[in-house]
Parts: C-alpha cells; sequence; structure tokens
C-alpha cells in the first residue's frame, strides 16, 4: 500500500511541478520584455583615406525610425552642448572629425530585438524622431542619496551600489525617467597619485525604469560592462544614452556602443 501512495504522490508532485513551469498561462499571450540586451552583428566603421577605421572617438547614437524597426548608426564627435536639449537632426560640422559611421543596423521593435544590416535607403526613409538628453549629474547634487535619486518629491531606488556622474535620464515630456548605476568589481590602476585613475573599469550595470506619473517601476535589467580590454568607465557609458522620443531608451554597455540595453516603453 505505501509504494501506491509514494508512486501516486510522485505523480502528482510531477504533474504540479510541470504546470508550475509552465511560463505563460493557457490562453494568456506572452508580454514582450520591455528591454532587450543588444550586440550588434559587428563594429561601427568609417572609409577614411581608403582603409576602414572603427569609429571610437566622442562616439554618440543616432537613431531613425521606420514602421517596424529602429534604424541606428553611431556619429563621430558628440557636442556636448546637446547636454539638456531635444534635437532630431545632427548635421555634420567638421568631416575630417564629425561624421556618420558607413554602416547602420536596425532593430526590430517586436519585442524579440533582432538586429540585421540596414541599407543606406532604409536610413535615408527614415523619420527623424527627437533625441533627447535631459541628464540629472549626481556630482554634488542633493537629488541623490544612497537609496535614489529624488525627482518631482519621488525617491526612485538604483539598485548598484554607486553612482555615475550622469545617472538619471528624463524622457522629453516627463514620462519616465531611467536611473543609472552600477557595482565594480574591479578598478583601475593608479599610476600617478594626485593624478586621476583608479575609477571602476569593470563590473555590473543597472538599469532601473520607473513611471514618472505614478512612481512605479516599470522596467529593470542589468549586464556586465567592461568585459573589452582595458575596461569601461560606467560614467561614460550613461553619459552616452539617449531617449528617443518617450518611447525608447538606449544605454550602451561598451564605450565602442557595440553592446546596450535598448527599451521598449508604451506609446
Amino acid at each position: 500500500m505505501r509504494y501506491c501512495i509514494a508512486a501516486s504522490l510522485g505523480i502528482a508532485m510531477l504533474i504540479s511541478f510541470c504546470f508550475g513551469c509552465s511560463s505563460v498561462p493557457a490562453g494568456e499571450k506572452r508580454v514582450p520584455q520591455p528591454i532587450g540586451l543588444i550586440t550588434f552583428p559587428g563594429s561601427w566603421l568609417k572609409l577614411r583615406e581608403g582603409r576602414q577605421r572603427v569609429v571610437n572617438s566622442n562616439v554618440q547614437y543616432i537613431v531613425r525610425k521606420a514602421p517596424n524597426e529602429l534604424v541606428i548608426a553611431v556619429k563621430q564627435g558628440f557636442d556636448a552642448d546637446q547636454y539638456g536639449q531635444d534635437l532630431s537632426d545632427f548635421p555634420v560640422k567638421d568631416s575630417d572629425y564629425d561624421y556618420y559611421s558607413d554602416n547602420k543596423f536596425a532593430v526590430s521593435l517586436d519585442g524579440k530585438f533582432q538586429t540585421r544590416n540596414a541599407s543606406e535607403s532604409e536610413w535615408t526613409n527614415a523619420s527623424k524622431p527627437v533625441h533627447s538628453y535631459h541628464f540629472l549629474e549626481a556630482y554634488n547634487n542633493p537629488q541623490f542619496t544612497e537609496q535614489g535619486v529624488m525627482y518631482k518629491d519621488r525617491l526612485y531606488r538604483k539598485t548598484g551600489k554607486s553612482w555615475g556622474l550622469r545617472s538619471a535620464l528624463v524622457s522629453p515630456n516627463e514620462r519616465w525617467i531611467a536611473v543609472f548605476s552600477f557595482t565594480a568589481t574591479e578598478m583601475g590602476q593608479v599610476l600617478i597619485p594626485g593624478f586621476g585613475g583608479g575609477g571602476p573599469k569593470r563590473g555590473e550595470a543597472f538599469l532601473d525604469l520607473y513611471d514618472v506619473y505614478s512612481g512605479k517601476k516599470v522596467a529593470a535589467h542589468q549586464a556586465r560592462f567592461g568585459d573589452s580590454d582595458p575596461g569601461d568607465d560606467p560614467s561614460s557609458l550613461f553619459g552616452s544614452s539617449v531617449w528617443i522620443e518617450d518611447r525608447f531608451l538606449i544605454m550602451p554597455l561598451r564605450t565602442d556602443l557595440e553592446i546596450c540595453f535598448l527599451a521598449i516603453l508604451p506609446d
């Protein structure tokens, strides 16, 4: 009898386990993940003096909008005057330094975050959405505490242990706020005392997204930063982030912008 009871219990536990592991209940649709980890299919390149060179100096994302995709390039020569602004066009000022990458990549907006190479005509025909750079700076700013950042009389909590220089970014219509933080696992070497160096170079980067109207967290993600040699400064990563309209947030995870978070929020 006890063998029968044991067998029955085992079958019941197995059935319970199978139903418990079902990620989507019957009759319900899977909700797309609002934040994707994007690895672009290749380096950002520019043909210069007959040679393909990697675009790697003051690089920023420039995004155009197709019906079901974002078409993304990078532009060398970020202008610090753009902080605090909403912009839809980025004219080239100096072709010897300030230019777009030759290659462009498209990312799907269906929640699958699929990437592919995009053509120059797709880039040209896509619309130019607003890029927004309304950062809150943590340095000597009483809005930032050990717990989080105060904005519009609400505390938006961080996940990581530390802040970067620009550690919060508000969407253009103040609909959302992105909170950036990190936990360092490796620090850079101080070569000459008193002359800088020794900052974080590897660790975990955290993105927390909040609805400003309700104060509720709507999405979060984390990933390693600094795996490429010689590592990455999280402040540079956070400061290269951008809101695209009130719907899309891009946060790089490498200073060459080859890996990033892409958040897709409700229209």
